[in-house]
């Protein structure tokens, strides 16, 4: 009797105890995550403050320049212009525009992400980019691309459409020899792109909410062992 007694305790309080466990360590990652992009704010702000570096016909190192103003001048490949799938502005489905720009004097080309434009009906017929003949010089920040994705089959790409992008598929895609980094363009140009870019602490309160929820998960599941566990002993002592 008292060996069933024990198991009709021991038993939910082990789950209870593996769930509030659970729950407050995803609610501690989550808290971590927040904290990060924080982080990579208060980075990207420090940086921003600082003169921007001008891209020339060395090549650079991409961590250092992480987020850093920039400055480039050559020639537009607009040949070797990528559109990005899935990128939502506004409610609105379109494609980021990637377009190699050949650095004035070299052979040495940067990727720059001109801008979000929206999809149009038909995608077998892509929005056309106005992009300016001869010299131009542009203004952007840095970005290190991001290899953080799933994909669910190998083909990442349909003609000019790409679902994911490396410097390392646009390098082997190309052919070009590239500044190990892109370029968010900044300028405000008249060529029917949007520039309106996300500051990199973007989600930050979405995750201090999550992990709200968990903690209050693991707070509830206390409260209800606890509730449980008094019952069955003020049941049993009368």
């Amino acid at each position: 009797m008292w060996i069933s007694q024990r198991a009709s305790w021991l038993w939910p309080s082990l789950a209870a105890l593996l769930v509030i466990a659970l729950t407050f360590s995803l609610g501690v990652w989550q808290l971590d995550r927040a904290a990060v992009k924080e982080e990579r704010a208060r980075q990207s702000d420090s940086v921003a403050q600082q003169p921007p570096i001008w891209i020339g016909d060395q090549q650079l190192g991409a961590e250092p320049i992480n987020y850093r103003p920039v400055s480039a001048r050559g020639e537009w490949l607009t040949e070797y212009a990528i559109y990005l799938d899935n990128q939502v502005h506004k409610g609105q489905v379109g494609f980021f525009v990637y377009m190699p720009l050949r650095l004035e004097g070299s052979d040495l080309c940067v990727l720059i992400n001109r801008g979000w434009i929206a999809a149009g009906v038909d995608r077998a017929h892509l929005p056309e980019i106005k992009s300016r003949k001869g010299g131009v010089t542009i203004n952007g920040v840095v970005h290190l691309s991001s290899t953080h994705f799933k994909e669910l089959s190998n083909d990442y790409r349909e003609g000019r459409i790409w679902e994911n992008l490396t410097m390392e598929r646009f390098t082997q895609w190309s052919g070009l020899k590239l500044q190990p980094f892109e370029v968010w363009q900044t300028d405000q140009a008249a060529d029917g792109l949007v520039r309106d870019w996300v500051r990199p602490d973007s989600g930050a309160d979405r995750n201090r909410a999550y992990a709200f929820q968990w903690f209050a998960l693991a707070g509830l599941t206390g409260f209800l062992w606890a509730y449980y566990f008094f019952k069955k002993e003020t049941t049993h002592g009368e």
